[in-house]
């Protein structure tokens, strides 16, 4: 270009007296696609943007005044016509979901391909060459007539302007609007509120959760009738296609509470979706987020609970809202703000379980405000606050219960707490005092209409009681406050004095550790004012110490009234009383390890994938108990007790267990948990203990059954026959009460025959059945008959569908499954070991089962379902022939119905890990705790044993179905980000001895996690201690100095002092 173009090619100069030329519109030369044959497709593109600049500047004659001759014809639409040839590439509407998680396409890996090798702006091309969203070099030229045919095959787009009058505004501008205005989005809305009409909450909520019922409308359908797609995609919503839903959702939710400010079922849809959309679970949680992302979250979160907070007056609705508020405030606001708020809530709702629990989650796991006093102080308060909302309310029985419930579960946490900051005396002290308050109490406080009088006498007794030194409950020698004597103090055992040793080494810190250790392994049980003086003052509980313990309990307590919360992640720490934790198949934690530098060893290929995993090896079981888990081999199916070590000692709990059950506590349920807890820990003398019962309760089976387990244990088949064909024939003297549990002497000599493998002996047991009043052997009646092997089945049928029935109309749920599960297992055993007719049997049965929905419904289902995993499992170990798809098929529908049960899970990993084709286990684990996120209306997501599971799982995996460091450490984060498991202290121990065993040799990744857990739980000693036990080789003496100080800053117990230490 020479100098005169430049010039005229300058801007105009505007003055007010000449208006600016109106230019022509130029008219795009077609480009002849012959002319382009043989060109690479970068030719093509430099081409094109060659003559767009070219043309984009106004040429000399452009500058001219138009005449009619050169305007061109102006076409009958008002768009211009689309030239195939003149475009190479596709405008792309649907975009990219990828672009948001990596940011840019040429950071994704290579195995995610999710263009599966499709070349930019392309449809169908396939090349090993392209494995990004670029051509490479070496196919360019060769591609190039591939390219042309692919751009000439596809279909002209056109922009096509809506006729709505709403485009007026914009139908003069230079540019198409492909976002909606402010004014036009306002306006769409309106039109779209117009045309919708009103949904109830419940059928809004079920349809945007998926929990509604096939009757209930879909969320498509509300969705067509509240908006126009068509319309909303001519207007130029261009949202990506995996958030297009999402936003459509979006606005239906938006004017719904628009619409009803008090409906809080869509508030908090709407906050769900939110989460959804940004990304933090559903289909479009993919990647991370970063602090600022949460944070925005958050914010937007908050505003909305704070709009439908103003709106809501529900109080289970305000309860739910608070709870969700709360939770998100936790990312943005400050502890001083955050415990001003927990106060006000804690007010409004002080019959809530729920919301004392995220009350008490939030001040114990806060590492700036947390100190052990305040915290024990805030406990014994809500105890005495739900004490006066006893006292001081009109409250129904159900009311009372729940109350009770919640000042059971602030007990219950208040000594965890206690334990774990390293005051067991207390802890034990605390529990001591209840149980002999509450189930030795004398006979002059046992009044059922006791006043309030009466209930301070009692304490007053109690006190003297207590200050006595009489031996109390699980102690050597105690009878109990009933028949305590107070002229005999010394029938109590005082504890051994023992002087701490010290080990003097070179580190100081490690040899602290050790005495500090060996101390806290001898505080248990809390001394006595008489005892030898020790240098602890801790050691001795006062009655002071224990008054808050002593909770008036309802006049009847149901046996499911009262809810077990063992999957608390503040109540379930196993791993954390141990020092020792097996890590699987990538090492063994190393419990007393001298020597930290030492690089471990890595797992071998070989060791790792050819060595099956044991399917029972999961420590941390969460299923229904039975007398197969009680009694049953360990190697031959789940046991209910596991083989960690226990903070108390276990002869300290068998005494309690028999104090208890000779006060009649429990009834025969308690009665053979003590059995089965003696058999486990002291098996020599348990026959002498189930003797003893059976001489004060001989009508109870359940007890009869429990001790032919145990003669079966022992090795003593003949005896545990004998038990069981003695209980069978005393059934008859018997009441009906009585007679209901001779089902499980029936079912327990079954099984005990089918897990020897002796499948024709289990059927000559079950055919017995129904010559228990005869006379002489049941063997012999048994195997006297010369019935046919349909009149054997007609006949069991109708005896075990008969018995099914009646238990199912009096309401035992539990005796009902009993007597299904024979039902299977005889069709079984009669059509030679074939499961398909078991199968069938199972599957009539558990419909019928589950025909009512309750507590006790569920509880017979699982069993119902545990029972028949087992015998799919001993078939299979049999070597029978089954497919493994009917296993799987099984598994995932009982993992469906009960998500969190550790056999079900098990035996799915287990089912999977015979073929290694594929791994469906993390599939499954995944789904399980997206699950969990998503279904926020259940208390039932708060099950620490999932996440457990997912980690055991993927370590047990081996190399060869892609398990690997990193891969365990990816399962150990995703379970700590969750809310269930962020403050698990086990779990937190369990990955700093997986990053010490398998991390580097400068320890920097165990360090990490360390200083995490200590942010995470504060308030357990044990999570304090790794860096003394484990770290003392690689943090500095400075550091270590500053863990224990900040040790005592918080108030945990320190029974030898670090100066002490020569």
């Amino acid at each position: 270009m020479d100098v005169d173009d430049q010039k005229s090619s300058k801007a105009v100069p505007r003055f007010e007296s000449f208006p600016p030329q109106v230019l022509p519109t130029p008219v795009p030369k077609p480009v002849e696609a012959s002319r382009n044959d043989g060109k690479s497709p970068s030719s093509l593109h430099h081409g094109v943007s060659k003559s767009r600049h070219q043309s984009s500047k106004p040429s000399p004659q452009s500058l001219k005044p138009p005449s009619d001759q050169d305007t061109p014809p102006k076409p009958e639409n008002d768009f211009v016509p689309w030239n195939e040839s003149s475009i190479l590439f596709e405008i792309d509407v649907k975009g990219d979901a990828r672009n948001t998680e990596y940011r840019s396409s040429y950071n994704t890996p290579l195995y995610p391909q999710p263009w599966h090798d499709r070349a930019l702006g392309l449809k169908t091309f396939r090349a090993s060459g392209v494995h990004r969203a670029s051509i490479s070099d070496h196919a360019k030229t060769s591609l190039s007539k591939q390219i042309q045919s692919d751009l000439r095959a596809s279909k002209p787009r056109r922009i096509n302007p809506s006729a709505n009058s709403d485009l007026q505004d914009e139908a003069g501008a230079d540019y198409v609007p492909l976002r909606l205005s402010k004014r036009r989005k306002l306006s769409l809305e309106k039109r779209a509120i117009g045309r919708s009409p009103p949904q109830s909450p419940k059928s809004l909520r079920h349809d945007l959760l998926g929990n509604g019922s096939e009757s209930a409308p879909r969320l498509e359908a509300i969705i067509e009738d509240t908006s126009d797609q068509s319309t909303l995609e001519e207007e130029g919503i261009r949202t990506p296609k995996l958030r297009e839903d999402l936003q459509r959702k979006k606005v239906v939710l938006s004017r719904r509470v628009d619409e009803a400010p008090s409906d809080w079922h869509a508030w908090i849809a709407l906050v769900e979706l939110q989460d959804e959309i940004d990304g933090f679970f559903g289909t479009l949680s993919q990647r991370p987020h970063t602090n600022a992302e949460r944070q925005s979250n958050a914010e937007i979160a908050l505003s909305m609970y704070g709009k439908a907070l103003r709106g809501v007056t529900d109080p289970e609705g305000r309860e739910r809202l608070h709870l969700g508020m709360m939770s998100k405030a936790e990312i943005v606001w400050e502890a001083r703000k955050l415990s001003s708020h927990w106060q006000t809530i804690i007010k409004q709702h002080s019959l809530s379980l729920r919301v004392w629990k995220k009350y008490l989650n939030f001040h114990q796991s806060t590492l700036s405000g947390f100190a052990l006093e305040e915290n024990k102080a805030r406990y014994i308060d809500c105890l005495h606050l739900l004490q006066k909302i006893r006292n001081g309310m009109e409250l129904s029985d159900a009311k009372q219960l729940a109350v009770y419930g919640i000042q059971i579960h602030v007990l219950l946490r208040l000594t965890l707490l206690l334990r774990e900051a390293g005051y067991m005396e207390v802890a034990v002290a605390t529990w001591q005092a209840l149980l002999e308050f509450e189930f030795n109490k004398p006979t002059q406080y046992r009044h059922a209409d006791q006043t309030r009088s009466t209930f301070d006498d009692s304490i007053l007794a109690f006190e003297h009681f207590w200050d006595s030194e009489a031996p109390r409950i699980g102690e050597a020698n105690a009878r109990g406050w009933l028949n305590s004597d107070d002229d005999c103090p010394e029938q109590r055992q005082p504890p051994e004095a023992q002087k701490t040793p010290i080990h003097h080494v070179t580190n100081v810190f490690k040899s602290w550790a050790d005495a500090e250790h060996q101390t806290n392994s001898r505080s248990h049980l809390p001394n006595r004012d008489i005892d030898e003086p020790l240098d602890d003052p801790y050691r001795t509980v006062l009655f002071s110490d224990v008054r808050h313990s002593l909770i008036e309990s309802p006049t009847d307590i149901a046996e499911d009234q009262v809810q077990a919360w063992y999957e608390d992640q503040f109540i379930r720490n196993e791993m954390l009383n141990g020092r020792t934790v097996s890590s699987g198949n990538h090492g063994s934690a190393i419990a007393d390890c001298h020597d930290p530098h030492r690089k471990p060893s890595k797992p071998s290929v070989e060791a790792t994938d050819t060595s099956r995993p044991n399917v029972f090896a999961f420590y941390m079981g969460n299923f229904e108990i039975s007398s197969d888990t009680l009694f049953g081999v360990p190697s031959q199916w789940f046991s209910a007790f596991g083989s960690e070590t226990e903070p108390i000692p276990k002869d300290f709990i068998l005494r309690t267990l028999k104090l208890l059950t000779s006060q009649g506590v429990g009834g025969d349920g308690l009665a053979e948990y003590l059995l089965a807890f003696e058999e486990h820990v002291s098996s020599s003398t348990v026959r002498k203990s189930a003797k003893s019962l059976l001489k004060n309760r001989p009508s109870s089976l359940r007890l009869y059954n429990a001790y032919a387990w145990i003669e079966h244990r022992h090795g003593n088949i003949e005896a545990a026959n004998r038990v069981w064909d003695t209980a069978i024939k005393m059934c008859a003297k018997f009441d009906d009460s009585a007679r209901r549990d001779a089902i499980l002497l029936w079912r327990s000599r079954v099984w005990q025959q089918l897990s020897s493998g002796e499948t024709s002996k289990a059927l000559q047991e079950l055919a017995m059945y129904g010559f228990e009043g005869t006379e002489g052997t049941l063997a012999a009646n048994g195997a006297s008959s010369d019935e046919t092997t349909n009149t054997v089945r007609l006949r069991l049928r109708n005896a075990f569908s008969g018995g099914r029935d009646h238990m199912l109309s009096i309401g035992l749920s539990t005796h009902a499954s009993l007597y299904s599960e024979l039902l299977f297992l005889s069709d079984y055993l009669l059509n030679t070991t074939t499961i398909q007719a078991a199968q069938t049997s199972f599957t009539s049965n558990l419909h019928l089962l589950t025909k009512t929905t309750s507590p006790k419904t569920r509880r017979a289902e699982a069993l119902f379902r545990q029972s028949y995993a087992r015998l799919l499992y001993n078939h299979t170990t049999a070597k029978r022939p089954i497919s493994p798809s009917t296993i799987r098929s099984f598994l995932t529908e009982c993992i469906a119905a009960f998500p969190h049960n550790t056999i079900f899970l098990s035996l799915y990993a287990w089912n999977e890990s015979r073929f290694r084709i594929d791994d469906r286990v993390r599939g499954v684990m995944r789904d399980i705790v997206s699950s969990n996120h998503q279904n926020k209306d259940e208390d039932q997501t708060d099950h620490i044993t999932t996440h457990f599971f997912a980690i055991h799982a993927d370590i047990q995996r081996g190399t060869i179905q892609g398990s690997n460091l990193n891969a365990v450490r990816g399962s150990f984060e995703r379970a700590l980000a969750h809310p269930a498991a962020a403050h698990s202290a086990g779990l937190w121990k369990w990955y700093f001895l997986y990053e010490f065993e398998n991390g580097d040799a400068n320890m920097k990744g165990a360090k990490d996690v360390y200083y995490r857990a200590i942010r995470a739980c504060p308030w357990a000693k044990g999570i304090w201690m790794l860096a003394f036990e484990y770290l003392t080789g690689v943090m500095e003496e400075a550091e270590l100095r500053g863990v224990y100080e900040m040790m005592v800053e918080k108030e945990l117990r320190i029974h030898v002092p670090l100066e002490g230490i020569s």
